[in-house]
């Protein structure tokens, strides 16, 4: 299996298909706790017409896993990172597609769209929205908000996020019980980090503001509870000439509960764009 090394050192396993074709390149980009094999159902289409690259983030999938948990670890930046490092390591060097799945692969999509502008061909987002998720304990965090939170999510934080936190940390300290002992943080330091961590991600959220100017699909799933619709339809409203799709009866995987609406969408996308 091919796998290339980052800058820390640790093993990334990537996918690189159709490479010695001169065909468009797509890369894919997948969620928090996913893999690329998440994108199994577009990639048998897409291979058809297109060189495919993905791979697995850091701590996903077939790639190594850190040999400790740091709390504070900026996932965004360190996938942003990985990902300009091995487009070198393939050499490539002409324009490409981006599809980036749920709030971490599509906020990774966006960012590094915008970070690389005169690079990116089109940009398409699965499931995604404008939440910063980029660590375990932002991830817990969102993961334990009922829905109704996550629909109006900066509304309510901003109103209620002591109360959110103080109902929500030791939820989250359980659910990392098993790798705390290594921190050595005492039980104040360890509030404070998770608090830290929380406000940090509310405030980058307040101060986002999307410059995008490729075109943008924006595909959302109508019974989708982790990134309700009303992300999809926020994201539209933030991307100039984007399009706005909203399956019915589709959750947040929908490119795998629909793969053939979806694939349809993205299909009939890139090649107008073509």
């Amino acid at each position: 299996m091919p796998y290339f090394k980052n800058q820390e050192g640790y093993n990334l396993y990537y996918e690189n298909i159709n490479s010695d074709s001169n065909k468009c390149t797509i890369i894919l980009l997948h969620g928090f706790a996913s893999s690329a094999s998440f994108f199994k159902a577009q990639i048998s289409i897409l291979k058809e017409d297109y060189r495919i690259i993905a791979f697995d983030a850091l701590g996903h999938g077939r790639s190594e896993h850190p040999k400790e948990l740091n709390l504070t670890k900026n996932l965004r930046h360190d996938i942003i990172r990985d990902l300009e490092d091995l487009l070198r390591f393939l050499d490539v060097d002409e324009q490409y597609g981006i599809i980036g799945h749920s709030l971490v692969g599509g906020m990774i999509g966006q960012l590094y769209t915008m970070k690389h502008p005169t690079d990116v061909k089109f940009l398409i987002l699965l499931n995604s929205g404008y939440i910063m998720i980029d660590n375990v304990v932002r991830n817990i965090f969102y993961n334990l908000l009922p829905y109704f939170i996550r629909m109006n999510f900066l509304d309510v934080v901003a109103n209620s996020v002591e109360k959110l936190l103080d109902k929500t940390i030791p939820y989250i300290i359980t659910a990392l019980s098993g790798s705390l002992p290594g921190l050595n943080l005492t039980k104040d330091q360890l509030y404070m980090q998770i608090e830290d961590q929380i406000f940090r991600m509310i405030h980058e959220i307040k101060e986002y503001e999307p410059n995008i100017t490729c075109p943008t699909l924006i595909i959302g799933g109508r019974l989708d509870n982790f990134a309700p619709e009303q992300m999809s339809e926020k994201l539209h409203q933030m991307i100039p000439h984007s399009t706005l799709e909203i399956i019915d009866m589709a959750g947040h995987f929908a490119p795998a509960q629909r793969k053939e609406v979806v694939n349809e969408l993205i299909s009939n996308f890139i090649r107008k764009i073509r």
